[in-house]
């Protein structure tokens, strides 16, 4: 079933050398993480009373759930359901930025086609404890911020912090694995709190990009 959804490589995580039911604690609960940021959001959201943005935090309380069922359960289903939930958020998220930034709407959807077709094949290199299409999308976060920062100067200090966060959780992502024999529960749960964090500063950079906020 993930094959025929996304193309996607498991990863493997230090806690999940060991078998059985919640035999991954810290990377489950670690998921609550999300529902916090998307709690937070929310409320953010509607101090600035920017409706179309009310959907992300749905989904990144959404991504917290399928994620911690993929670390429950480890199996085929929780693996898509995580893979799909993160899928979603990500494609909203980056709609959304590139509509504040492109040209045109016609520019909106070439860019993303083409960011989508790179991330479907890096899904399939296992380099990097398959952390290679988080690179992608950072690298592309960075480019498509550096414009966004053009028309929306303010908000420079948040989007540096979520370059930042963004690159600090793919390392420690990467890692995880090479570190088990240091660190037996490994740094993955470390990996949910921060793209937590990096969720709530991507819907608050979005909603924060108004026209009247233009510099």
């Amino acid at each position: 079933m993930n094959h025929l959804i996304i193309l996607d490589i498991p990863t493997q995580y230090c806690e999940s050398q060991i078998e059985g039911f919640l035999s991954q604690p810290l990377n489950t609960f670690s998921n609550v993480a999300f529902l916090i940021a998307a709690f937070l959001a929310n409320g953010k959201i509607r101090n600035l009373d920017v409706r179309r943005h009310y959907i992300l935090p749905v989904l990144l309380a959404f991504v917290g759930v399928c994620s911690a069922w993929w670390h429950i359960t480890n199996s085929q289903l929780g693996n898509t359901l995580d893979t799909l939930s993160i899928f979603i958020f990500a494609s909203i998220a980056t709609i959304q930025l590139l509509s504040k930034i492109a040209t045109s709407n016609v520019v909106t959807v070439v860019v993303f086609i083409l960011l989508l077709a790179l991330i479907l094949i890096t899904e399939r290199i296992a380099a990097w404890n398959g952390s290679l299409p988080y690179v992608v999308l950072l690298v592309s976060f960075g480019i498509g911020g550096f414009i966004y920062l053009k028309k929306f100067a303010l908000e420079k200090g948040i989007f540096i912090s979520a370059f930042l966060t963004f690159l600090i959780a793919i390392l420690l992502r990467s890692i995880d694995m090479i570190l088990c024999p240091f660190i037996p529960f490994g740094t993955h749960f470390i990996w949910h709190i921060l793209i937590a964090a990096l969720g709530y500063q991507i819907i608050i950079i979005l909603s924060l990009a108004k026209p009247d906020r233009k510099q």
